[in-house]
């Protein structure tokens, strides 16, 4: 692993340490080692946000496949680290800018149903907010978008072709395929093949909350709701009216919930892949406070609109596993 020279001078002045050794050390889940270098290098006057997506014992060959799941326990292990070593906000001290040093806002994306059922009676548990990013349009029956177009490739390798045959093959091997699903070129093959695959599409990404959920959740003061555009559709292969017509759709859906925040989580969540800084002034201008990306960072500037946040998922189950991720983009 390459040390960027501040972090190694900083390590060894600090510790006496070579970087090398200060890596066994910190693969070995020293604490007092660990928590002094984060401690003091990386988290003063920083936000560090925590992205999760689904919460349980049996995921689904879509939430298996793309990383998405922790288990309940590993998740219950998360969030007391988190608890004990981040001052946890809300989305309301976020807006307002009362925001501690060491701060951490813990959020989830795309609406399924293990938030409500696993993951809230732990969140709970630790008295710990969170707010979840949701699609109103598969939540209210629509097929979920990311899990169509991610089933297709995975499934249909007559669909895989198809869209070979539409995008450069040079392009093609520089992001996943399903990347490259626009409605127009999915919406096509439908037609052709004459098939929907809802039923398939549903096996294959496990439950999603309903309007139930959500009702009997809203006046929980832990848990707050926020905007992902109305089916997790890959922004940067929007127009801006598709792009706008889907967040304020959305919004729409939203807006009946007393605990909706005009917070925005951008689906998929890569920059520059998955969207643009002109998508991010859009959104912006259409109402919303902040906009998050998942590109695994830090946030220093934490008055800045668009925030990032860091993933956590069952591989992280220990202290040293957990930090690592926190600050390995840092050390990258």
């Amino acid at each position: 692993m390459f040390f960027p020279v501040k972090i190694k001078a900083y390590v060894e002045e600090k510790f006496g340490l070579s970087a090398r050794k200060f890596l066994k050390l910190f693969f070995s889940n020293s604490g007092g080692l660990l928590f002094g270098i984060v401690n003091n290098l990386f988290l003063r006057e920083t936000l560090t946000v925590f992205v999760y997506h689904d919460v349980s014992d049996n995921p689904s060959e879509f939430s298996r496949k793309y990383d998405l799941n922790v288990c309940p326990e590993i998740f219950d292990y998360q969030i007391n680290f988190i608890k004990n070593n981040f001052n946890v906000i809300n989305p309301d001290e976020l807006l307002s800018g009362r925001i501690p040093s060491k701060a951490a806002l813990v959020t989830f994306d795309d609406g399924f149903r293990s938030y409500f059922k696993n993951a809230l009676p732990i969140l709970e548990k630790h008295n710990v907010p969170s707010i979840i990013f949701l699609n109103m349009g598969h939540i209210r029956g629509t097929v979920f978008w990311a899990g169509l177009i991610t089933y297709l490739c995975e499934k249909r390798k007559d669909f895989r072709e198809y869209v070979k045959n539409a995008v450069s093959v040079e392009d093609n091997k520089t992001k996943p395929l399903f990347l490259y699903c626009s409605r127009n070129l999915v919406d096509s093959y439908i037609e052709k093949t004459g098939e929907t695959f809802e039923e398939n599409v549903a096996e294959f990404v496990g439950e999603i909350a309903t309007e139930e959920d959500l009702i009997g959740a809203a006046e929980n003061p832990l848990v707050f709701y926020g905007n992902h555009l109305l089916n997790h559709d890959i922004p940067v292969l929007m127009s801006d009216g598709e792009l706008l017509k889907s967040y304020l759709q959305n919004a729409d859906f939203l807006e009946k919930f007393l605990n909706y925040r005009a917070i925005f989580s951008f689906p998929f969540g890569q920059p520059k892949t998955c969207y643009n800084e002109e998508q991010v002034r859009l959104i912006l201008e259409s109402g919303a406070k902040k906009v998050f990306s998942s590109a695994g960072s830090i946030n220093r500037n934490i008055s800045s609109p668009c925030l990032d946040r860091i993933p956590l998922t069952s591989f992280h189950d220990s202290t040293a596993k957990i930090w690592f991720q926190i600050i390995r983009r840092s050390l990258l």
